[in-house]
């Protein structure tokens, strides 16, 4: 049997184990045996702190219990509640927020385009790419059971008013790394209405969960699977059959509108195999030189001449921007201006030019300060 599918089948299992057990067990029992009556799953440290390294070793763990509630098995929909802490919810957004671009779709040939059938905005943190982020990456592993190499570089997403990702599927082939088999969806903040994740052809796997999980949702998520966004909570979900080999139709999902706030998110997609093992194998990356949007500049000394021959049209993508970075000639090109000291208008109008989100600080004020 395939690994992955090993890994599934133990998750099935002991999901299994947590709703059958024997009437005998008392209490204690169950403070010995944690989760094995299915409301108690406890604290584990290895899911929350599997490398403590300098300089975040320091955060706290969360100030309420974790415990990993079963949602549905059409597709195997599972939620790791307290998954994340605020602090590193906090930390992945301002990781990701000066990078955040309009999100696209996969469009003909493979090449990436925006559409309105995902409207989001977002960006990519490389494996392992500080240590918040890759003890996370391995919290992930553990619960999932597949290992950080199987994972692709965390997507970061901003959802503002009315942005929504139409009902898609996650099974992208990768000619390596085969299909995605998971995703891990993690909220970061809580949008004040909107914004849940639903699956519309899925069943609760207890219909009381419907009255307490939806109680309160949107008008896209009602009468479906579907959980409202809590920061720290975290969604896993499986496309791939307990076969390990055939597509679970059902895991068909909708990022529901957005009615008022914001939602961030970030997601992992697991796959059958490893996944860009070379980038795994260099390690850590080096910080890498990151461009500002909003300053204008030009990279090379000959972007005039390349301008002059009509190259900004000719060679878009290297010269004014591409799906996921500004280009290198954007004040030849035209494509921004030139800011005086403090022009806080003039620097968002050139983040805007080239399609990336105007930060606003204040959307991290919710969280709650560290304890």
């Amino acid at each position: 049997m395939r690994p992955f599918a090993l890994a599934v089948l133990a998750l099935a299992l002991g999901t299994a184990c947590a709703h059958a057990a024997p009437s005998q067990y008392s209490s204690r029992d169950t403070d010995v045996l944690p989760g094995w009556k299915g409301e108690t799953y406890k604290h584990v440290d290895f899911f929350w702190d599997p490398l403590k390294k300098e300089p975040f070793d320091d955060i706290p763990l969360p100030a309420s219990k974790s415990w990993i509630e079963h949602v549905a098995w059409k597709p195997r929909v599972f939620i790791y509640h307290n998954f994340i802490t605020d602090v590193e919810a906090k930390h992945l957004i301002e990781l990701a927020a000066p990078q955040m671009k309009r999100s696209t779709v996969v469009g003909a040939g493979g090449k990436s385009v925006e559409d309105n059938y995902r409207t989001s905005y977002g960006t990519f943190l490389k494996r392992y790419q500080d240590d918040i982020v890759e003890r996370i990456e391995n919290r992930v592993a553990a619960w999932t059971q597949i290992p950080v190499a199987h994972q692709e570089d965390t997507q970061i997403l901003r959802y503002g008013l009315g942005q929504q990702y139409k009902v898609h599927a996650d099974t992208l082939r990768d000619d390596e790394a085969g299909v995605r088999v998971a995703t891990v969806l993690i909220y970061l903040n809580e949008p004040d209405e909107g914004g849940e994740t639903a699956f519309p052809t899925s069943e609760w796997v207890n219909p009381q969960l419907a009255r307490t999980l939806g109680a309160n949702f949107s008008a896209c998520a009602k009468n479906h699977v579907a959980f409202a966004p809590k920061r720290g909570d975290a969604l896993l979900f499986w496309s791939i059959n307990p076969d390990g080999t055939t597509e679970d139709n059902h895991a068909s999902h909708t990022g529901c509108p957005v009615l008022s706030g914001v939602k961030w998110t970030a997601t992992k997609w697991i796959h059958a195999r490893p996944f860009r093992p070379n980038e795994m194998a260099a390690g850590r990356p080096h910080d890498p030189y990151v461009k500002d949007p909003g300053v204008c500049y030009d990279e090379s000394p000959s972007c005039s001449e390349w301008a002059a021959r009509g190259d900004c049209e000719k060679n878009h993508d290297f010269m004014v921007v591409n799906a996921v970075a500004p280009g290198v000639c954007r004040k030849s090109c035209g494509a921004c201006r030139e800011c005086a000291k403090d022009d806080l208008a003039c620097y968002n109008e050139n983040r805007v030019k080239v399609g990336f989100l105007v930060y606003n600080a204040s959307e991290l004020a919710p969280f709650r300060p560290m304890v």
